[in-house]
């Protein structure tokens, strides 16, 4: 078998936050054994991605964790800020790489990629890292994020533009991990 690594993101549509990318060698017990067990973590409830993360976590795959930060992501704009996560991401894998399957992008890297839409609801591998992604970033807004800057709700918006979310801009201002360039947060800087 080949080592396929499967990448995904998250975070891309939030208004606070880094955009976070996981790249996956999985298990061959967990390709072999049940694989429709892992599905697009957005499709998932917190609990059940939680319980596949540990399941991910305690196999025998191969992953890693790359992010930018929300001041990357206002430099070089979402899209190639999501790239820089990716080939962290990438960079950090400890092992060798045959073919890299990625949701909706290609990579300008030396090892081959192929982007396809819906990757993470077609691949195991992909979906795999979507579950990792979004747990890592996840656990940033709730355990880090939430805790440095109160009042915007992270450990429930994860930095998406909640009607409270929104409300806690308008009431207390941006905060350093805000996206500048997202609006609604670009309009509060005018």
């Amino acid at each position: 078998m080949h080592n396929i690594v499967g990448i995904d993101e998250v975070g891309r549509g939030t208004i606070a936050g880094p955009v976070v990318s996981a790249s996956i060698v999985l298990d061959k017990k967990l390709l072999l054994g049940n694989p429709q067990k892992f599905n697009d973590s957005k499709k998932l409830s917190e609990k059940e991605r939680l319980n596949k993360f540990q399941i991910i976590v305690y196999s025998n795959s191969f992953f890693s964790i790359g992010a930018a930060s929300h001041e990357e992501i206002d430099i070089y704009g979402i899209v190639e800020a999501t790239k820089l996560s990716m080939k962290r991401s990438i960079n950090k894998l400890k092992t060798n790489i045959d073919i890299i399957l990625i949701d909706s992008i290609n990579l300008d890297i030396k090892e081959k990629n192929i982007g396809f839409n819906k990757a993470d609801s077609i691949s195991v591998s992909v979906a795999a890292a979507s579950i990792l992604a979004k747990v890592a970033r996840d656990q940033m807004m709730t355990k880090i994020y939430n805790n440095l800057y109160p009042g915007y709700f992270f450990e429930s918006n994860k930095g998406y533009g909640s009607k409270a979310h929104i409300e806690s801009l308008n009431s207390i201002g941006v905060s350093k991990i805000h996206r500048k360039s997202f609006k609604p947060v670009s309009n509060l800087l005018i």
